[in-house]
């Protein structure tokens, strides 16, 4: 864990990658998710998280669809989408790989948090249906130690309800952000909230960077890319380091739901780096 991280940033780091399940749970092959698509052009698949809903996407996925055609897609447990039994990562991917599995040739695949940790998981598993991944405030890895694990699932046991109201108000890029993320999360199921929350803790995709074989957007809020750290500490931190064909992205005055904060800017560099020429991409500070 690193020196001095207050309990409250360790707990948010962790749920960068988690999510809120709803609906019902299945046996058997698990089911494509739920999906909306519009606009004509290249595909862009753009995945949600953190018990988030597609249409936060929309107002990056709006201006994408001018000259792309957009898919957002639900994440397994999310609105409509089922949730797979037994609940694992593999199933998750599973389920985002079938739904990629139906467009017409390898896509962009953009995903927000857990959705970035699920399409970063698909594009390990099946890189031929991948042509260029772009993660947006997604950890790769957690950054905490094993008495850190222990110590959130205790806060968690203790007080479920405060532990999240004090995260998700620390996801907004202000107070009233913050509030009306929480109100979206407080009704969702606690129960199906700490499979994911369990997932998150003990997912490591750090040690498969270095077999991403397509380009890679990596963007983050200075909250996890404080101006005075260099990428490459960055990058060792968050699980990125020896990725061959990345770009990061730091975007200022930004939460953690950059989507929201940034669209315009967003959606231009997402846009930039997807119609680069192949092998053209180089990382920058």
């Amino acid at each position: 864990m690193r020196r001095g991280l207050p309990f409250l940033v360790i707990v948010a780091a962790t749920l960068v990658l988690g999510g809120a399940i709803a609906g019902a749970r299945l046996a058997g092959p698990p089911a494509a998710p739920a999906h909306y698509a519009f606009g004509h052009g290249p595909t862009i698949v753009m995945v949600h998280g953190l018990g988030s809903r597609i249409e936060h996407w929309l107002p990056v996925a709006r201006r994408l669809a001018r000259t792309h055609r957009v898919v957002l897609v639900e994440l397994p447990g999310h609105g409509e989408s089922e949730m797979p039994a037994p609940f694992t990562l593999a199933r998750v991917t599973e389920c985002l790989d079938r739904e990629l599995a139906a467009e017409d040739g390898p896509v962009v695949l953009v995903g927000h948090s857990v959705g970035g940790l699920v399409a970063a998981s698909v594009a390990l598993r099946d890189p031929q249906r991948v042509r260029a991944l772009v993660l947006v405030e997604t950890v790769l890895r957690p950054t905490f130690d094993d008495a850190a694990r222990r110590e959130i699932r205790a806060a968690l046991d203790r007080d479920y309800t405060g532990t999240l109201r004090d995260v998700y108000r620390s996801f907004g890029r202000d107070s009233a952000q913050g509030d009306a993320l929480w109100g979206e999360v407080a009704p969702l199921d606690r129960a199906m909230m700490r499979q994911w929350i369990d997932l998150a803790l003990d997912t490591d995709l750090s040690r498969d960077a270095r077999r991403f074989a397509m380009p890679v957007l990596a963007v983050f809020a200075e909250r996890n890319w404080p101006r005075d750290s260099s990428w490459s500490a960055v990058a060792n931190d968050l699980g990125y380091a020896g990725t061959p064909q990345l770009e990061p992205a730091r975007f200022e005055n930004c939460g953690h739901f950059v989507m929201l904060d940034c669209p315009a800017a967003l959606a231009a560099r997402i846009a930039h780096f997807v119609d680069a020429p192949h092998g053209a991409l180089a990382a920058r500070p």
